[in-house]
Order: structure tokens, then sequence, then C-alpha cells
């Protein structure tokens, strides 16, 4: 039988209390019918670490990483006999024995290891504690979710929800599964959240759906609640505007690529994110923006910007050329030339 997680932290709006005390920390509970075994994988400085295996038997938690939480995404695995776990497409090294794979993840065989999928946790730039709570799907959650709120009434004005907002941005997804339905978007260097929770209509959520990764549009709706490189909209509307010479830069980016003088370093962008991986390990993921300005460049652009969502730090690079399968950058404000070819 599949089984679903549940997530409990305070980040992107999605806040649920814990039914026990927990450790500070990072913990593991099991709520399933069955034990599971339970790895982690996390960036541990220079060098990446998967850890395993926890032995959990159902209805009880353990912990996993003690003390306050030092980092915002960590990797987790979850096994148990006739069971299925949907990772995803985050690799790490394990074994089916006990284990501690420290350093490079991407060529695991050669180093006597298994490689095996994982998920990924966004734990929240701001939480010292997080609760990993595993539920079977379909089954009662352990603590009830707050109740939906209700839909809005026809016309209903702006501000019932928050600060009004209206922006022009960048479709990134709509995800549908386990946990609560949602569609992002990135405007102004911040991944904006809209979920399937009765206060957004129907029809804007259903437009949505239809788009691919990378669309611009214009939206209109309530501010919730601001994080540190995230927030939570209500929207009461949306359209596609038509694309901007900075829109079309970013569609030709769409895709795989790696660097001409490196050709281990590779980096995959999907709507306006850019997933970062070295000889096949990931490295980090970024927020991407096509804009005339930047703030190590006294010129006129257009300029890639990458922000480090963990971090909040910025990378600026002048645009030079963006052809089918080649592209040339310039990393500011130091001025050198960054040539990469596109792998797909």
């Amino acid at each position: 039988m599949p089984f679903r997680i549940l997530t409990f932290a305070a980040a992107l709006g999605l806040a649920f209390l814990a039914a026990t005390q927990a450790n500070a920390g990072l913990n593991f509970c099991n709520k399933a019918d069955v034990q599971h075994s339970f790895a982690v994988a996390y960036k541990d400085g220079d060098n990446w670490r998967s850890v395993g295996w926890w032995n959990i038997d159902p209805g009880e938690c353990k912990l996993v990483i003690g003390g306050d939480l030092q980092r915002r995404y960590y990797y987790y695995r979850a096994t148990a006999t006739g069971r299925t776990f949907n990772g995803d497409d985050y690799y790490f090294c394990t074994r089916q024995e006990a284990y501690e794979a420290i350093g490079e993840q991407g060529n695991c065989p050669a180093r006597g290891y298994d490689k095996s999928e994982f998920r990924k946790l966004d734990t929240g730039k701001t939480a010292r504690d997080f609760t990993l709570n595993l539920v079977p799907a379909g089954g009662d959650a352990v603590t009830p979710a707050p109740a939906p709120a209700p839909a809005p009434a026809p016309g209903n004005a702006p501000g019932t929800y928050g600060e009004p907002y209206s922006n022009a941005a960048i479709l990134q997804e709509c995800i549908s599964g386990d946990g609560p339905a949602y569609c992002a978007f990135h405007a102004d260097g911040t991944k904006l959240y809209v979920y399937d929770d009765g206060r957004t209509p129907q029809f804007v959520l259903t437009a949505m759906r239809a788009l691919d990764p990378g669309t611009p549009i214009a939206v209109s709706g309530d501010l919730v609640e601001v994080f540190d490189a995230t927030a939570e909209v209500v929207l009461r509307d949306i359209t596609v505007r038509p694309y901007s010479d900075n829109d079309w830069l970013l569609k030709r980016m769409q895709g795989y690529w790696y660097a001409v003088d490196d050709p281990n370093a590779q980096f995959n962008i999907l709507g306006a994110e850019r997933e970062n991986q070295y000889d096949g390990q990931m490295m980090g993921l970024e927020f991407l923006s096509v804009q005339n300005w930047c703030d190590d460049s006294p010129g006129n652009g257009p300029f890639l910007v990458a922000r480090d969502p963990e971090t909040g730090e910025a990378f600026c690079y002048g645009i030079e050329h963006v052809g089918d399968f080649d592209m040339t950058l310039m990393f500011l404000p130091r001025g050198n030339f960054l040539e990469f070819r596109k792998l797909d």
C-alpha cells in the first residue's frame, strides 16, 4: 500500500501542530501501521552526507538530527516491506545495512553503495525544529489540518485575505498529489504559492494548470503572508501576458546545460528555477530572473540574476548571447566569460 508524508513546520503557510512533544532538531515519526526504515541525506559543509537506517515502529518517533537545524533542505527515504516509496528524482548512496556515506554521491556503485531515490524536505529558512510524519495514503493525519477557508463570495474586495497584490510574474509549476495542491510562480525574486484551499477560484487554478513552466503571466489577488524567499497569495484573476524581451531570453534558456570548461558542471533551467549539479550530484537550487538592472553593474542589461533561496545571496551575470545550443554569460563584477552548451 502506498503511503504519504505529512511535514510539520512553520514554513510556506503550511503550519500544523505536532500531536506529541518532539525533540529539538529533525524528527521522523511513523504513524503508519508497519515498521518503516528511514534514511536522511544533507549537505554538511563541503560534503554530502547520507545516513541510515532508523527503524521506527508504528506510533514511535525518533530524533534523526539533534540540536537546532543548521540548514533548510534535507532529503529522506522511507522503506517498508510491501510498501512503495515515491521519490523526487534526488539520488543518494545507501546500503541495505546500517551505513554512512560521506562525500560524492553521484557514482554510488563504484564506492560500494546502492543508488537510491530520496524526497526533498523544505524546513523553512528559520525553522529550528522539524517533524516529518509518515501516514498511510488515504489515512487520517496525526492532527487534523485547519479547515479550508470558505470559498470567496463573488465580488470579494481586494484585501479580503491580506494586502492587495498585483504583479507581472513567471509561472513555475502546479503540483497535486499527497500533500496540499498548489500552483507557484516567481516575481521580484520571490516564489509565491497559491493553494487549492477554496479561497482562490477554481477557474484561476485551472488556467494556471494549463500553462507551461516559464509562461509570463499577470496576477491579482491578496498577499497573505511573506517568508524569507517565498510567500503565500490568494488570487482573484490571472492572464497570460505578452512575452517581453527578457521573457524571451528566459524561454531560450530553458533546458539542460553544461560548462564548456568543465562538462561535469551542469544545470537545468525550468521556468524561473535553476538546479545545479556537479558530476551528477545535486548542488543546489536558485531562483532566476532576467532583468535590465543589477546591483553589481551600472549597465542596462539584460542581466541574469540567480538567488539562493536558502541564504538570500544573489549572483549577477551579463547575458552576452543565448542561442539554440550555446550560451555566453559574463560573471559580474569580475567580468569573466562563462561558456555553456545545451545537452538536450
